[in-house]
């Protein structure tokens, strides 16, 4: 099955107003020796302008099959800068991907992992994309899910719910939300200093009980010091996992805190490069769990099995992955999608409307993910409305 082209759909949508707060602001942290800088929720008013029209860019690849898949690729207030952007990837790209055999997939993807450097890709996103529109057409060619593909190893995961930048009242509000609502676990991302922090974390355990699961993002907060502290009466709190306690790159300090604490570890969401940076965390004892982050779904898998000859689990990966794997045991709902929020970013509105023209059909509900059973990545896709929409194709 080749590839018989690439194009870029632009579409415009409604017009909406532009409206972004920062989610944070930067502090130093009281009671160190040296200067350490930390971080808090932003105050303050945000940024909102009057409305104007939309446009969204979405990649479709066709093969000599007829089958085709699409995906959103972008989106803007400007169709020129939209045009611009799939314009220049379409150039560099078109001529690695027309005529390339779309089952070869694993032969694609390394291509693509060195492009990153020979091209000067500031990140691995679209490539990404198209690893994961590749998966779409095989399980579309197959009339499988794209997790029967992968291996196949379950057909729902406990789902945890996750919050960030909110402060102590707000956090304890939406943890009471996700108990409610019958999730099996709740993740804070507090901000608040290695005391207050603990202070959030016992009022979560006294709100939520002993039968849910509590993790704790710390966005690299810590010095090791701290994060020993923290961890510790974590593991007393009965948390499951410490994430991101220290900048990652401190491969020797994430040992340390690693070696002086039961609670796991689990790191590397910001220090990309997977799946072959995991490997010394991993082989060294640093980490109990990686982040699943790699490029794609091909990548991902990658690293999900590379952390499993290790005894470890790979958390975070494509519904998918999650889905084909033995070792990751959650799904993380972000609150902003579970409650249809925008929550601070510029272009989330944009992705949200081009996204409900492609909807993914995964469920959430009764503390569980549920992947699709339908063939390839199970999407629903409205392709009357992406046509009546389209305005240029590139």
């Amino acid at each position: 099955m080749k590839i018989e082209a690439i194009d870029f759909l632009i579409l415009e949508g409604e017009p909406i107003e532009p409206e972004w707060t920062p989610y944070r602001t930067m502090i130093e942290l009281p009671g160190s020796h040296t200067v350490r800088f930390g971080h808090k929720p932003f105050e303050g008013e945000g940024i909102k302008l009057p409305a104007r029209p939309t446009y969204a860019c979405i990649l479709r690849i066709r093969t000599d099959e007829n089958l085709e898949t699409v995906g959103v690729f972008g989106g803007g207030f400007s169709r020129e800068q939209v045009e611009w952007e799939a314009t220049t990837f379409k150039l560099q790209w078109e001529p690695e991907l027309v005529g390339a055999d779309a089952l070869n997939r694993e032969y694609m993807w390394h291509k693509m992992w060195m492009a990153r450097r020979y091209f000067h890709m500031p990140n691995f996103l679209p490539l990404a994309l198209i690893d994961q529109l590749l998966w779409d057409l095989a399980g579309l060619k197959a009339k499988l899910p794209v997790h029967k593909l992968l291996g196949g190893f379950r057909d729902r995961v406990p789902a945890y719910l996750t919050e960030a930048s909110r402060n102590h009242e707000q956090t304890l509000e939406v943890a009471q939300k996700a108990k409610d609502l019958g999730y099996k676990g709740f993740k804070d991302h507090s901000m608040l200093g290695p005391q207050a922090n603990v202070a959030l974390a016992r009022d979560l355990r006294d709100l939520v009980g002993d039968e849910m699961v509590l993790m704790h993002d710390a966005v690299q907060q810590y010095s090791v010091d701290d994060a020993i502290k923290v961890g510790h009466q974590l593991w007393d709190l009965d948390y499951l996992w410490i994430e991101e306690p220290l900048q990652e790159i401190d491969i020797l300090g994430l040992k340390r805190l690693s070696d002086a604490t039961d609670l796991p570890v689990l790191a590397l969401e910001s220090n990309l490069g997977h799946p072959y940076v995991a490997t010394p965390y991993m082989q060294s004892g640093a980490i109990d769990i990686v982040r699943n982050v790699a490029m794609g779904i091909t990548g991902q898998m990658k690293l999900a099995n590379l952390a499993e000859t290790f005894g470890m689990n790979a958390h975070g990966g494509n519904v998918h992955v999650i889905a084909a794997v033995r070792n990751d045991d959650w799904y993380e709902h972000h609150a902003r999608n579970a409650f249809k929020r925008f929550d601070n970013e510029l272009t989330r509105p944009l992705t949200l409307a081009a996204a409900s023209l492609i909807k993914e059909t995964f469920e959430v509900r009764d503390g569980y993910m549920y992947v699709p059973q339908t063939p390839g990545l199970g999407r629903e896709i409205d392709w009357e409305e992406i046509e009546a929409r389209t305005i240029n194709t590139l």
